[in-house]
């Protein structure tokens, strides 16, 4: 099937599908029944947390797009007798509309999702073009040579504060695990380099998982989505306290329920629905923080009050 088709089943179907399903591909959500998430329950230690969504909160870009990104760049740099012409011309049908898409989520014309989505379906519906464990070392070395771990000034202060308080620092990240973890380890090397290895070795994360194989997939794109997967994960009895939250979107504000009184909520760069509609969306026992950071600016603004930070 190609993009097109996929987008207009996913736009015209009256019940809620993901574009992935139209490649086949399950979607679960009993996460705690993958051996993926017990491995990474068992690692957590009991303690207290920051927990701090990735992508635009505390990551510079959307670790998913760049996926995409380094995937075409992957793809055509290989030889020519190791593509199959039938599948390559069907990518680059698929690739086109991918490009257009791009331009119009830029110029905000379509929602930024619908661009996303196609990525998915990109990545997901050819990997099979390529060697999947050569490209994955292509991208860690591009993450790697690029400087793409490059966190927000904030976020790393607030990480750094997290960790020198005996505190553990979670990231919860709907980005899929064959980039996300190559992130994880890089920025495990990085906060490594710059305040040691006891510091690196308290930062942990869940994410989505695919599991290609199979045709099976575990997401967390959605906000809601993560809400439900904190719940059960406060289940497990591993929080002594959650100390406060990072996140950037409207739909974080299910998330900030989970607070509890007067504990930090902050929007790292929010979207603008986040600043209009906070008075409709907050909750009153959250102390919400809203950061921007521009260049050589990080300025804090609460309920109309404007400050810069240091």
């Amino acid at each position: 099937m190609l993009l097109r088709e996929a987008l207009e089943i996913y736009k015209n179907t009256e019940w809620k599908i993901d574009i992935l399903e139209t490649l086949g591909i399950q979607i679960k959500t009993d996460y705690f029944s993958e051996k993926f998430y017990k491995d990474r329950l068992k690692q957590l230690p009991k303690g207290r947390y920051f927990l701090s969504d990735l992508d635009w909160t505390f990551f510079r870009w959307t670790l998913i797009k760049e996926a995409f990104t380094v995937f075409v760049k992957y793809l055509r740099s290989l030889d020519i007798e190791k593509i199959n012409v039938e599948q390559y011309k069907e990518f680059l049908d698929d690739f086109k509309l991918f490009k257009d898409l791009e331009k119009l989520a830029y110029n905000k014309q379509i929602d930024y999702s619908e661009y996303l989505n196609a990525g998915l379906f990109l990545i997901y519906k050819h990997h099979k073009q390529v060697d999947w464990n050569d490209f994955l070392a292509y991208l860690k070395d591009y993450f790697y040579r690029h400087q793409k771990v490059n966190p927000f000034r904030f976020s790393l202060n607030k990480m750094r504060e997290i960790l020198n308080s005996d505190a553990y620092f979670l990231f919860i990240s709907w980005s899929s695990n064959f980039v996300f973890d190559i992130y994880l380890e890089l920025l495990k090397q990085y906060i490594w380099e710059l305040f040691g290895k006891r510091k690196a070795d308290k930062i942990y994360g869940f994410c989505a998982y695919a599991n290609l194989e199979e045709n099976y997939v575990y997401n967390l794109y959605a906000s809601n989505q993560k809400f439900e997967f904190i719940s059960r994960l406060k289940e497990f009895d591993i929080f002594e306290e959650i100390i406060g939250w990072m996140w950037d979107t409207t739909w974080d504000y299910w998330i900030s329920n989970h607070l509890e009184e007067w504990k930090d909520f902050y929007f790292i760069n929010p979207i603008y629905s986040v600043v209009v509609n906070h008075d409709k969306n907050k909750k009153d026992w959250v102390k919400y923080h809203f950061i921007n950071e521009r260049k050589d600016l990080i300025f804090e603004y609460e309920l109309g009050k404007v400050g810069v930070l240091n």
